[in-house]
């Protein structure tokens, strides 16, 4: 038995083409995972030329089997983060965290992405 997680399971499939010329691009992105596919997203905003090559499935590999958990760190994690690193990494830890919440839901919204899973039978 085959064993998906629930981002695999419940969207929607999209095939691209194959690389089969020569691109004229600002930026090339290696990997479609979240990371690259974000970066793409966000260079393409602000103006660049981009083009994102991934070998197999866009967000088929750590991203599609991510826990895909969403949270501002707080309580016990943020006390060693300070103790092991100091106060100003730890603030810049909840900084970044908090950011990344902001840019998915801006994007969410933007875009109009639909956010509801479908159920498995």
């Amino acid at each position: 038995m085959e064993s998906r997680s629930i981002w695999q399971a419940t969207s929607p499939s999209a095939s691209f083409d194959t690389l089969a010329s020569d691109l004229s691009v600002d930026t090339a992105i290696v990997g479609g995972g979240i990371t690259g596919v974000t970066a793409g997203m966000l260079l393409a905003e602000a103006g660049q030329r981009v083009v994102v090559l991934e070998a197999r499935t866009i967000a088929g590999g750590t991203t599609g089997n991510s826990t895909g958990n969403l949270y501002a760190t707080v309580g016990a994690s943020l006390s060693r983060l300070s103790h092991k690193w100091g106060p100003e990494t730890m603030k810049a830890v909840v900084r970044s965290r908090t950011h990344a919440i902001d840019l998915i839901e801006r994007t969410i919204s933007q875009y109009g992405i639909d956010c509801t899973f479908a159920r498995r039978s």
